[in-house]
């Protein structure tokens, strides 16, 4: 059960927008219920230095069967409450997937239980797909949106009333999750599918550059376009869900844009 006299700080990554989406939707409930809830951005927060009076939330997509190294790295971050004496530090955690998942939620209740952190629930939820989409299906979506909104609703509403779980399968989930965890898989992933620009289309708005959560994107002034680092790159797809012209795309077909929330909003959290 939520304790309603602390703030509740959910840390999220986004990569297309789903999970910003039910990050906000888990805000407003919350909120609506009472309590006082912050959103910030992984990439632009120190996880060492979170605020351990406060209900931590953590929101992040499925990625590789597990999740982005990004989120792996900030989880492994955080301050041990257990070691500073914090004994009722609570935290939570919610997921959006295409279908499955299998090497997030024992993995990481793991990390977050032998810091101490005690872990009150986790919910995973299914959102459209924004992987390798060869065509626009906005009614289709719109329903999953919907589907999705309405669990993360009774997430909250379950996190209050204390009636939320963390189930996991030991040594599966454990499995299942190192495979999101070796470089090896991202290296193939970009040597397989590289990010490509089209510079006839650029309009060297530079969206590219300020959204990526890894520095992967920079304009080069004396070739006037866009470079991609594919070494840093995590694959989240930010750059191609959201460039305004469409110039970026990946692998040999056509793939279509789809993003959970707007630009703005998204660029909102991401301001320095």
């Amino acid at each position: 059960m939520l304790d309603k006299g602390k703030e509740v700080d959910i840390y999220w990554f986004s990569g297309t927008g789903n999970t910003l989406l039910i990050a906000q939707t888990l805000e407003n409930f919350l909120k609506t219920n009472g309590f006082k809830v912050n959103l910030k951005a992984m990439e632009k927060s120190d996880a060492s230095q979170i605020n351990l009076s406060r209900t931590l939330g953590l929101a992040f997509p499925v990625a590789e069967q597990g999740t982005f190294p990004l989120v792996w790295d900030f989880i492994k971050g955080l301050p041990s409450p257990g070691k500073l004496g914090i004994r009722d530090m609570e935290v939570f955690m919610v997921d959006t997937k295409m279908v499955y998942s299998g090497g997030i939620k024992g993995p990481i209740k793991k990390i977050l239980r032998k810091k101490g952190f005690q872990t009150q629930g986790a919910k995973e939820i299914v959102m459209p797909n924004n992987l390798m989409k060869k065509k626009k299906q906005p009614e289709k979506d719109r329903l999953k949106i919907e589907k999705g909104k309405m669990a993360a609703e009774q997430f909250a509403r379950n996190l209050i009333s204390g009636k939320v779980v963390w189930r996991d399968i030991p040594i599966y989930s454990d499995l299942m999750g190192s495979f999101s965890k070796m470089e090896f898989n991202w290296k193939l992933f970009r040597n397989i599918f590289p990010l490509k620009v089209d510079n006839e289309i650029c309009t060297r708005c530079r969206l590219c550059e300020k959204n990526c959560p890894t520095e992967s994107w920079r304009f080069n002034k004396e070739q006037n376009r866009m470079i991609w680092t594919k070494d840093e790159c995590i694959y989240c797809l930010r750059c191609f869900s959201y460039c305004p012209v469409q110039a970026i795309s990946y692998g040999k077909k056509g793939y279509v844009q789809n993003k959970g929330v707007s630009s703005g909003v998204i660029g909102r959290f991401l301001k320095s």
